[in-house]
């Protein structure tokens, strides 16, 4: 078996903040995102918030994205008992997908680039891939015997296609934002189809922990 790091090593917990670190590089550029000249725009909140409504509310958006990527991968890690080469690298890729957020958030800040179907599709493929990249990290750990779980099998299963349903909402998004785009030159409802979120979500989870049923001591390592 490969070498890993037990919880609470000097290891573990390196890799522990270099992934924080990583998160927090991510929103800081975020702030790039916002582009504010010329005189006329500082005359008054109005006018700010006027002509960069549309990057300070992408902005917004892809704070509490990335922050949720983050706790989201905090609350994972604590379950962890220890930590491989493999998982390390799987959280790598997870972290491939985050950083590449400031960028797709620039696009759809951009009021002149709404009529055009790519950059919200490119963002909701952005935010699909990180959130199965950390499904998949997740699955990996399991496999190897990183984390311990107490779920049954149907539990675990519930869980892994609860979480699925996250990713299906951003990609299902792309063709509706195609669509918008034919139909009424703005790709707008594509973002709005993110919203779906707040439906899905609650449901899924409610579902998944019904099957959340503890297992016995054979059923753990399966």
């Amino acid at each position: 078996m490969a070498e890993s790091y037990d919880k609470g090593s000097s290891s573990y917990d390196r890799a522990l903040g270099f992934f924080d670190a990583v998160y927090g590089f991510a929103l800081t550029l975020l702030v790039t995102t916002i582009d504010v000249s010329g005189g006329a725009t500082w005359q008054s909140v109005g006018s700010l918030l006027g002509t960069n409504a549309s990057q300070l509310a992408s902005f917004a958006v892809s704070f509490v994205v990335i922050a949720v990527f983050w706790r989201q991968n905090h609350h994972l890690l604590e379950r962890f008992d220890r930590i491989d080469g493999v998982t390390i690298w799987s959280n790598i890729a997870v972290m491939l997908f985050v950083v590449f957020i400031p960028f797709t958030t620039e696009a759809i800040g951009d009021p002149a680039l709404r009529h055009l179907p790519l950059p919200t599709a490119l963002y909701a493929l952005n935010v699909a891939g990180a959130i199965l990249a950390s499904i998949a990290m997740y699955q990996i750990a399991l496999r190897r015997g990183m984390v311990r779980s107490t779920l049954s099998r149907r539990g675990r299963r519930a869980q892994l296609l609860s979480a699925l349903t996250r990713p299906a909402v951003f990609v299902l998004s792309v063709p509706v934002t195609y669509l918008a785009v034919e139909a009424w030159d703005t790709s707008t409802p594509g973002q709005l189809f993110w919203l779906l979120l707040l439906v899905t979500g609650p449901i899924a989870g409610r579902w998944a922990a019904r099957a959340a049923v503890p297992a016995g001591p054979a059923a753990i390592g399966g």
